[in-house]
């Protein structure tokens, strides 16, 4: 599932995210607050797994993408626990590197997260391929893009990407509208599977906001 970008610019960060998943999947219509290992968070909910695919807390800002960097070949009937509860362990931790060294993530489908540290400023993208997690760090980039492997061929995947390349001088509402643009139609892949939502997490020194556009 999914689109996501990050703008970074100056001192505003903006986090953009299309979740393209099964239309019939429920998830709440509000933003809700919550807590975690003891850390307050706010985010959508996955009614099904009660976890999440975007949140913001103190410290961090992240969301999650199924698949990792190159589209899995094949899927267990069966994980130990759902990708969206994963992302929420980022609350375990005092930093990416202890998320990293530390969490176990055996039996967990593969997966692409995006996390931003809000005290450090740095950006990472960690991929999981259900044997090794890949780290990447994005914390010079002024644009960082992905598209979930499982959904997005690779032709696909570079088109995109050249789309927000092409248009880097964005403010968060004109984000939002390329995200529209780009969102999945019921029926584009199958008819059971759309962007069922978009949401916007936009940060800066004075003050961080959240945006949850349902669309299902």
């Amino acid at each position: 599932m999914c689109i996501i970008s990050f703008y970074r610019n100056e001192d505003e960060f903006v986090l953009t995210h299309n979740r393209d998943e099964e239309i019939n999947r429920s998830s709440s219509k509000e933003i809700a607050e919550q807590k975690r290992f003891d850390k307050t968070y706010f985010s959508p909910v996955d009614e099904r797994a009660n976890g999440t695919w975007i949140f913001y807390s103190e410290q961090y800002v992240a969301c999650i993408l199924n698949g990792g960097i190159e589209k899995p070949t094949h899927f267990k009937e069966k994980y130990r626990e759902s990708r969206g509860i994963i992302l929420l362990d980022l609350l375990k931790y005092n930093s990416v590197n202890e998320f990293i060294n530390s969490e176990n993530l055996s039996e967990i489908a593969p997966f692409t997260i995006f996390v931003f540290e809000r005290t450090t400023k740095n950006a990472y993208l960690l991929f999981w391929n259900e044997n090794k997690l890949s780290v990447k760090d994005v914390s010079q980039e002024k644009i960082v893009t992905w598209c979930s492997s499982t959904l997005y061929s690779p032709e696909r995947r570079n088109e995109i990407d050249e789309i927000f390349n092409q248009n880097n001088e964005l403010n968060s509402e004109e984000i939002l509208e390329l995200h529209d643009d780009l969102k999945m139609n019921k029926g584009d892949l199958y008819d059971f599977l759309a962007t069922t939502s978009i949401s916007q997490i936009i940060m800066n020194s004075l003050r961080i906001d959240m945006k949850y556009c349902q669309l299902f």
